[in-house]
């Protein structure tokens, strides 16, 4: 292999991730799922991003619909991907405190 030269080792559609458990360090989750995330182009780079619902309205948003029923079903998600997590703070704005997206 040449330094700088990426090798594909296989090509996946990002749908055949959903549901993907997944380590998240600095989260007290032992374990976080991969879940659709709509705003985001899936022909630009991996369309894989760290979804931020507790400062990102966005990203509040999309996980408050996640938590619907109708949309679990929609996406094929199992209620056990989604629906024990809440939003976590990340970051504390002045005026805003923490979770700022949820207001």
């Amino acid at each position: 292999p040449e330094f700088g030269k990426m090798t594909c080792l296989a090509e996946v559609p990002g749908a055949q991730l959903i549901g993907l458990p997944l380590s998240a360090p600095l989260s007290p989750y032992e374990r976080v799922y991969m879940l659709p995330l709509m705003s985001i182009k899936m022909n630009k780079g991996t369309g894989i991003v760290t979804s931020v619902p507790s400062d990102s309205p966005d990203d509040w948003a999309a996980f408050s619909d996640l938590k619907k029923p109708k949309k679990q079903e929609y996406f094929g998600l199992k209620p056990e991907w989604v629906d024990p997590f809440d939003a976590l703070p990340i970051i504390d704005i002045d005026g805003l405190g923490t979770c700022a997206a949820e207001s």
